[in-house]
């Protein structure tokens, strides 16, 4: 893992939410968070995991941070969300920041659709965005 550093932004200081990773790393620039669906469903948890590097390893995305949260009901068992953000961008390099919601989902198929169409509004927005540009 890298070395987290404040470094000076506009006049304000803040901690990288993304701190620098070995050089091994830098081809998977998908950081998972510690996931609550390992202790509910690990079958599940790993599948979904795969399913957010896989897709976002074709993505020119940037680093991106992946977060999944578990609802827990009765009449409804398992059911999950996943959160993918990359930290903000100054702009200089082109990039604009992404964060994703997922709807709650049960399965890693529902998860897969729905990362599917949520990468592909960000194509179609980014490429009217280089249009007009």
């Amino acid at each position: 893992m890298g070395i987290t550093t404040s470094q000076p932004v506009g006049g304000v200081t803040r901690t990288p939410v993304f701190p620098g990773r070995d050089r091994e790393d830098r081809r998977d620039r998908s950081e998972i968070l510690a996931s609550p669906i390992a202790a509910e469903d690990p079958r599940l948890a790993r599948a979904v995991e795969l399913e957010v590097r896989r897709q976002l390893r074709h993505e020119d995305v940037g680093p991106v941070q992946v977060r999944f949260r578990v609802c827990r009901d009765d009449a409804d068992g398992l059911r999950f969300i996943c959160k993918v953000e990359n930290p903000p961008s100054d702009g200089e390099d082109g990039r604009l920041q992404w964060r994703w919601w997922s709807p709650l989902m049960e399965t890693a198929e529902e998860f897969r659709s729905a990362l599917e169409e949520g990468l592909r509004i960000r194509r179609a927005r980014l490429s009217g965005r280089a249009r007009t540009a």
